[in-house]
């Protein structure tokens, strides 16, 4: 047997439970086993393992000794014949990261559940769909990337094949009903599939993906030189959001309210955002799934995989996708200048933009950015937002210089496509195009934490940024004329008949009067405290007066003494000063 062979039965749908069969000819007496512990493209460890519920493995003499050396790894002992491994593994992760089934739709990642032969992972990895016989499952279709072997269909259930095991585990897929459009880019089909029934305005949702990927495409001048075929997976649920990208797929899970309305008249902010996210995964074809950082060339995915450059393929895809929508024209001008205003809103808000830098973000995805807890704004900034607001900055400077940042990420990407880049590959390429002074610029912006200067970037592409007070907490963008009420500084949630604090910024009102996350808000100036109520009272109230606010902290019953403050001005508002100048950078020729 020259090649491994995964065989994945759906077994029970209500107790989401697959059973999988590998069998494999040993190359030697003993063979480790082993499932990744996290997945390429999500950085922090999922320990996959954990959901294995039984296992053993035979071959055609008996049982084999199997020992589990740890959380992910078994040792077998093997005889000279073929080998074969079974385990039931429990498949209920509502994630792009994992798998799941029930009876609508079945989303399987080969990285949570089939097991690595070590020594043979470079082998033909072949897995083979066993066609469920549930009524539920009646005309279910296979949905993916993974190349067919000869004598399955299309779509089908039966053989496929990884050329080894690293396109094994980058190949999702998605079983069920749904539908399924196709266009071409470049003569290179791309297939569009959405899980389920629902009511949305297909037409529509295929041209906007379309022009979305023409306009990814036209950053790096076409296509990557070994795409012969690009999915992607729609998971649709009652409520969802996510992506992970793929070699030549990305599997999506959204909500079917983002789906585009049949009467929609311009995209709304749910349908925005899914449109953002597709145009972000696709980006990723190039920027992560093939550049990428040196160390990512070999993956570990037995233990964390640490690099400082997060800030540069997740924050420069971050930028690129929503710039996407306005230059292929899915948004105009002024919904892309809102979503820049959220962007510096809740980046700037945060106490975390001058606490962490950029690359201590990047380097710590593994405990920090993928575990936040209450006091993430105050100690974790975000390189995807804070990385797009960098790759701003960039664009502004090489705007004012004649070129563009899609220019430079066009050469960038061919120059370092064989190697990958290393922790400094980024400025040093910019110093190599004369830019030396911008690069001493990016190190700076990057390794210190420390606000960027925004006012000045956006000048340089023709906006004006100014600042006002929120008039609630959620308030992110736009112009507001009415006073501001004072704030308490923290976000509050609607619990056990009162509001309780969620998350306390630091040096806020709240912060010195003495909150705490999980404390209870009861009353405030004698007043009882309510979701509607809240609001009213810290209009009304007056800046500098000190309040009794009544509390529970966990049993106790507490006053506080609050003093009122008024709101920062913290709320990003975007004018245009220059609209040669907007108009050139968002329609430049890439």
């Amino acid at each position: 047997m020259d090649r491994v062979h995964y065989r994945i039965e759906l077994s029970d749908i209500s107790a989401h439970q697959l059973s999988i069969q590998l069998t494999f000819m040993p190359s030697s007496t003993s063979h480790e086993l082993s499932l990744p512990a996290w997945i390429p493209g999500s950085y922090m460890i999922r320990n996959f393992a954990r959901h294995i519920m039984q296992i053993s493995a035979r071959d055609a003499d008996g049982d084999l000794d199997f020992t589990q050396l740890d959380k992910q790894r078994w040792q077998l002992s093997c005889r000279n014949q073929a080998v074969t491994v079974s385990y039931l593994i429990y498949a209920n992760d509502m994630s792009v990261r994992a798998a799941y089934l029930d009876d609508e739709v079945a989303i399987l990642n080969p990285a949570c559940l089939c097991l690595a032969v070590s020594d043979q992972t470079s082998l033909p990895q072949q897995l083979e769909l066993i066609r469920p016989r549930f009524h539920v499952t009646e005309n279910w279709r296979v949905a993916t990337a993974l190349p067919r072997c000869s004598g399955t269909a299309m779509l089908d259930f039966g053989l496929y094949q990884a050329a080894n095991y690293c396109q094994l585990i980058d190949s999702p897929l998605l079983l069920g009903h749904f539908t399924l459009q196709q266009f071409a880019v470049d003569g290179v089909p791309h297939y569009l599939v959405v899980s389920g029934q629902n009511h949305y305005d297909s037409a529509r949702l295929l041209a906007d993906t379309e022009q979305l990927c023409l306009a990814q495409r036209a950053v790096f001048g076409g296509l990557p030189d070994d795409l012969s075929h690009y999915w992607f997976l729609l998971w649709i649920t009652e409520n969802g959001y996510g992506g992970l990208e793929h070699q030549d797929s990305t599997l999506l899970l959204c909500s079917r309210h983002d789906l585009p309305a049949p009467q929609l008249k311009a995209p709304d902010e749910a349908y925005q955002t899914l449109l953002g996210l597709i145009s972000h995964e696709y980006f990723h074809t190039w920027w992560v799934k093939r550049l990428k950082p040196a160390p990512f060339h070999a993956y570990q995915l037995a233990q964390e995989q640490y690099t400082p450059q997060l800030w540069l393929y997740e924050g420069f895809t971050s930028y690129f996708d929503d710039l996407a929508l306005v230059k292929s024209g899915r948004i105009n001008q002024s919904a892309y200048l809102t979503a820049l205003e959220q962007l510096v809103t809740r980046v700037t808000r945060n106490p975390s933009d001058s606490r962490q830098s950029l690359a201590d973000s990047s380097f710590n995805a593994w405990t920090k950015y993928y575990l936040q807890d209450e006091n993430a704004p105050n100690s974790i900034v975000s390189y995807y937002a804070k990385g797009a607001l960098v790759a701003l900055a960039v664009e502004a400077e090489l705007q004012a210089a004649g070129t563009n940042l899609s220019a430079f990420c066009r050469d960038f990407y061919q120059q370092y496509l064989a190697t990958g880049t290393a922790d400094q590959s980024f400025c040093q390429a910019l110093a190599a195009q004369g830019f030396t002074a911008l690069a001493n610029q990016v190190t700076d912006w990057v390794n210190r934490a420390q606000p960027l200067p925004l006012a000045e970037s956006f000048a340089k592409l023709g906006l004006t940024l100014s600042w006002r007070s929120p008039q609630h907490f959620d308030d992110t963008h736009g112009n507001n004329e009415q006073a501001a009420p004072a704030s308490l500084g923290c976000s509050l949630k609607a619990q056990n008949g009162g509001l309780t604090v969620q998350q306390l910024y630091l040096d806020s009102a709240a912060h010195q009067a003495g909150l705490m996350a999980g404390d209870q808000l009861l009353a405030l100036a004698g007043y009882k405290v309510t979701e509607k109520s809240l609001p009213q009272l810290l209009k009304r109230l007056p800046y500098g007066s000190v309040q009794p606010l009544t509390i529970f902290r966990k049993d106790r019953l507490l006053t506080l003494s609050l003093t009122l403050q008024a709101a920062k001005a913290q709320v990003a508002m975007l004018s245009v000063a220059d609209q040669s100048t907007v108009a050139s950078w968002l329609a430049q020729a890439t």
